[in-house]
């Protein structure tokens, strides 16, 4: 639907501008009526001069900065009415621009901020959403802005540290596949050639390296079509929250992986329920809206299975001490935080000690990453090399 930008007066004949969707001019000029605002100019958004955003969703930086800027202009007193236009209006031309336009068309239609900001263009994690939902309940939703915008920087840097990581084991193991490729496709079919029609006794080994060779030449094409099917069907499995679910289960029961991703999870969560509570929500609601930041299947069932028991007036040390993914040598600082009052202090604290465990952890895991990808391509082309040496001895003692 076009998008049309406007120029009117308000009710207290303050100059107003913005963008409102329309099918025609006709529908922008009643529209900007219904904001109570007199229309002086309508300029249709169109053609190569439009300032519709050229992407479709917002990146994880652009995230950040909305949420910060949004929370300093609530700071500073000025209304999401006021804010989110003169947003638009400075990230003109950028995906932020059509998100901030349907965030103000849907506040003004009366939706929460909260609801607003889980519009898909916008793309925000479930704890944003979660702790905005906090911020409007308890008229602090700057605050809880700001709290979601600092973890979105922390998760960010998160995923910065783990692809900086990842780049050189990356590297090695793409280097390896490439050299097992081609030892397979360039040199083992040439030794096939040369004992093509021998009498030599062949060990099963060689001959398994020379056909797997020769079969992976004849049909390198297919294999690669192949491998980009098999691909492109991952990534439509994986795009399924179910498969999701299914391979975090699977990856939280491994023996380094799986304690990293417990970590991870119980950092995040006990950092966004410590916010939560921050801002004045019931620790029952708190539990139940911070349930949307864990990935580990395990921890929401169990934490889905505690808000029962918490209603019943069971202390929540109690409660964790029952679980056996959360540290026993947390359960104290859970319990100081109870008695003294200062519970969303502490988990604040708790979450940043998990979060920089996990970042231990996280090196431990990569620094296995290495060893066994150098081992791995060295059995690959030790296997190779191995099988067509047994060939050429062969060959040798049968002449």
């Amino acid at each position: 639907m076009p998008l049309y930008r406007y120029r009117a007066r308000d009710a207290q004949s303050a100059m107003r501008e913005g963008v409102v969707e329309a099918p025609d001019e006709g529908t922008a000029v009643q529209e900007v009526l219904k904001l109570g605002c007199v229309p002086i100019e309508i300029l249709a958004q169109q053609g190569a001069t439009s300032k519709r955003p050229r992407r479709v969703t917002v990146g994880p930086a652009e995230r950040m900065l909305l949420l910060q800027e949004l929370a300093t202009l609530l700071q500073a007193g000025v209304s999401l009415s006021e804010a989110l236009p003169s947003m638009a209006e400075a990230y003109g031309g950028t995906a932020v621009e059509g998100a901030l336009i349907e965030l103000e068309r849907k506040v003004r239609g009366g939706e929460g901020m909260a609801s607003a900001i889980a519009a898909p263009a916008l793309g925000m994690p479930p704890y944003v959403i979660a702790l905005a939902h906090a911020g409007e309940a308890s008229g602090e939703l700057a605050d809880a802005l700001r709290d979601a915008a600092e973890q979105l920087d922390l998760d960010a840097k998160a995923q910065r540290e783990l692809r900086t990581a990842l780049i050189y084991p990356s590297i090695l193991v793409g280097a390896g596949v490439v050299a097992v490729l081609f030892i397979l496709t360039v040199v083992v079919p040439r030794f096939a050639t040369l004992l093509k029609g021998s009498r030599a006794d062949l060990p099963m080994l060689s001959k398994w390296v020379i056909q797997s060779g020769v079969f992976v030449q004849a049909n390198a094409g297919a294999l690669a079509i192949g491998t980009l099917a098999l691909l492109g069907a991952l990534t439509l499995v994986f795009s399924q929250a179910r498969a999701r679910a299914t391979v975090w289960r699977w990856l939280a029961g491994l023996p380094l992986i799986g304690p990293w991703l417990r970590q991870i999870d119980l950092g995040r969560w006990t950092t966004v329920l410590g916010s939560l509570l921050s801002n004045r929500v019931p620790i029952i609601d708190a539990l139940e809206l911070s349930q949307a930041v864990l990935r580990v299947p395990v921890l929401r069932r169990d934490l889905a299975g505690a808000i029962p028991a918490l209603s019943r007036g069971r202390a929540l040390t109690e409660v964790l001490s029952e679980f056996a993914w959360f540290p026993r040598t947390r359960l104290n600082l859970i319990r100081v935080g109870e008695r003294s009052g200062e519970l969303p202090r502490l988990l604040t604290q708790l979450g940043r000690m998990e979060t920089e465990a996990a970042q231990v952890q996280q090196k431990r895991v990569l620094a296995l990453i290495e060893p066994v990808a150098i081992l791995g391509i060295g059995i690959a082309i030790g296997t190779i090399m191995v099988g067509v040496l047994l060939a050429i001895t062969s060959l040798n003692t049968s002449v």
